[in-house]
């Protein structure tokens, strides 16, 4: 019995008006001298989608790759259902609109945060107290102390995230990078859960 393997692409959203999905839309076959004989396989057909995804589940592509040869032994490296999604093509005008204005949202609920913190615990007594132990005025100091503090919250934020050295950020995801990542999986889990 001829071995396959089967690894699932990183594909783009699919045109909405797209009528076929193949084998070789989803999936790269290995070893790629059988290529030719199954990339072809059609594994779904749309007369009217108004569907935004839709989950091909891996028992349909057994079965479908089955019909065309039944001597083949399919091995999937991903034992995932397959989630496609699609779109219309239409630019969405109002994208950077919206993610200016939930950048100003998130940037005051942050000073907010940041402030309430500092007011919870006395910051200014605390940055009062060191100012006065290095110096004889510190009302007049003070200032000097907070301004590169207040610098170096914002510094530190950006190397927290990885976004502040370029060349470090290409080496590894971010923290934001992997909660992305672990809400990407949790949503597809959650559609393939719906698509049983």
């Amino acid at each position: 019995m001829e071995e396959i393997y089967l690894i699932p692409k990183k594909t783009e959203p699919f045109n909405i008006n797209n009528k076929k999905i193949y084998l070789k839309d989803i999936f790269c076959v290995y070893p790629e001298n059988q290529e030719d004989k199954i990339y072809n396989i059609l594994l779904r057909e749309y007369s009217n989608n108004k569907s935004k995804y839709d989950v091909i589940h891996i028992g349909e592509v057994i079965e479908a790759i089955k019909k065309v040869d039944s001597s083949r032994h399919i091995n999937f490296l991903r034992t995932d259902d397959v989630i496609i999604y699609f779109d219309n093509g239409k630019k969405d005008r109002t994208k950077y609109l919206r993610v200016f204005i939930v950048s100003i949202i998130v940037l005051m609920g942050s000073i907010m945060g940041i402030m309430n913190f500092h007011a919870d615990v006395n910051m200014d007594k605390s940055q009062l107290n060191m100012v006065t132990s290095i110096s004889k005025n510190p009302e007049k100091y003070l200032q000097y102390f907070q301004i590169p503090y207040s610098i170096g919250i914002g510094v530190g934020v950006a190397i927290f995230f990885n976004k502040f050295i370029p060349t470090y950020a290409k080496d590894e995801p971010s923290p934001l990078d992997l909660r992305i990542s672990s809400l990407n999986k949790e949503i597809e889990n959650q559609l393939r859960h719906k698509g049983k």
